[in-house]
């Protein structure tokens, strides 16, 4: 990849009763160049009446269609998986994984991050964050971030597909994730 890159942010938690939490950030590497036929493609999946992909919201075969695309995009994948998350810290897990991605991002010299769009409130501990790791040098000043919301921007789709297979895989349905390992970097990180 030579040109800028862009980096789209999407994330997983899973909660059940008897396992430890998981929180997923997983991210969708790009340059800018190369976004819009990926783009094109991802909205060419869209059912009538659909307005984003959301891999919940999918079947086992739309699923497998979702991932097949991404394997054949000119992306890269770099997903962080935080364990274990306690239900009431949350957020902390979405601020211990997203140093760690943020930092990975930043080591690519990516320059701009697109979280997903949250509440207002919660977009605002995210750039309190980000603000935090410029001061204590985690990331450059290179990098930068702003919200965006999936039903505007396709690119998102991309790294839910990524945080959807992971998480898929833990519950043995690696099939989904075996399609794009060949663009998946995995990095697990201990929630503390």
């Amino acid at each position: 990849m030579a040109g800028a890159l862009h980096a789209w942010v999407d994330e997983s938690l899973r909660l059940r009763a008897g396992e430890p939490g998981l929180y997923i950030l997983a991210a969708a590497v790009a340059e800018v160049s190369s976004c819009p036929p990926i783009r094109r493609d991802l909205n060419d999946l869209l059912l009538k009446g659909q307005r984003r992909l959301h891999w919940r919201d999918e079947d086992g075969a739309r699923r497998h269609k979702f991932v097949s695309l991404v394997a054949r995009a000119d992306l890269e994948l770099v997903v962080v998986v935080g364990t274990p998350v306690l239900p009431k810290k949350q957020e902390r897990a979405r601020r211990v994984c997203m140093e760690g991605l943020l930092h990975e991002l930043d080591q690519r010299a990516v320059e701009r991050v697109w979280l997903e769009s949250r509440t207002t409130s919660l977009n605002k501990k995210d750039q309190v964050m980000v603000a935090a790791l410029f001061g204590s040098h985690v990331i450059s000043h290179r990098l930068r971030t702003e919200h965006a919301s999936p039903v505007f921007e396709p690119m998102l789709w991309v790294a839910d597909a990524a945080a959807g297979a992971i998480s898929a895989a833990r519950d043995g349905q690696g099939d989904f994730i075996a399609i794009i390992k060949h663009l998946t970097t995995t990095i697990e990180i201990p929630v503390r």
